[in-house]
């Protein structure tokens, strides 16, 4: 998804369909971005997030509760089971994954709001993504093309990992933020689930269930 161009103008959407009002319900929005196609959000009964991407791209996107922000570990469970082709994800234009699990950051430092470009006013000023997806091996660190150094991802599931598989990561999001970007981090305002393939085409299917904020 080219970042750099588009993100500045995302704009909330409704989600439409079975599985909507449970999403509302449970504080996830979607958010889309214009001129882009969107992607298909839902919930399932078990209150499983799915995202589906045709040569489009989506968030969702909830609001952190005082208790989760402070929370120092974050663990979820995802599952993927179509992907677009594998891609560098380093390389605008090029960057499509089938998911990524993202924290978003208060803005600081002379920084412009990075939240501002999915849609939450002055909310976020550095992302935090853990991606499923591209070339690069498990534990990779890059850049996030276009974000001008306020957003950084850590790869964790690369092409090796399986199709139509549940996987379990986990990750310290503090010592993650320092890492990337050289210093202590604040609390994180919001998290993210996402889908992106509207750059090189093909489709993504991912589910993810309810990210858990533990104290270790």
């Amino acid at each position: 998804m080219r970042r750099r161009l588009i993100l500045g103008a995302c704009a909330i959407a409704p989600v439409r369909g079975e599985g909507a009002d449970a999403l509302a319900a449970a504080g996830w929005r979607f958010i889309a971005a214009p001129g882009r196609r969107a992607a298909r959000a839902w919930q399932e009964a078990d209150a499983t997030l799915v995202m589906e991407a045709d040569r489009a791209v989506g968030f969702l996107v909830r609001p952190l509760t005082p208790a989760e922000a402070q929370a120092p570990r974050l663990a979820w469970r995802w599952r993927v089971d179509a992907a677009p082709p594998a891609s560098d994800l380093s390389v605008a234009g090029a960057d499509d994954r089938p998911a990524a699990v993202h924290l978003a950051y208060p803005a600081a430092g002379g920084f412009p709001s990075f939240g501002s470009l999915l849609g939450l006013g002055a909310l976020s000023g550095r992302l935090l993504s853990y991606v499923w997806g591209g070339t690069a091996p498990p534990g990779t660190r890059l850049a996030t093309p276009g974000s001008r150094g306020r957003a950084a991802q850590v790869v964790r599931r690369g092409p090796e990992a399986p199709l139509g598989t549940w996987l379990a990561d986990a990750a310290e999001p503090a010592a993650d933020f320092r890492t990337a970007f050289g210093e202590a981090a604040p609390a994180p305002t919001h998290v993210i689930f996402s889908v992106d393939t509207d750059d090189l085409g093909g489709r993504a299917l991912a589910r993810l269930a309810a990210p858990e904020f533990r104290d270790r």
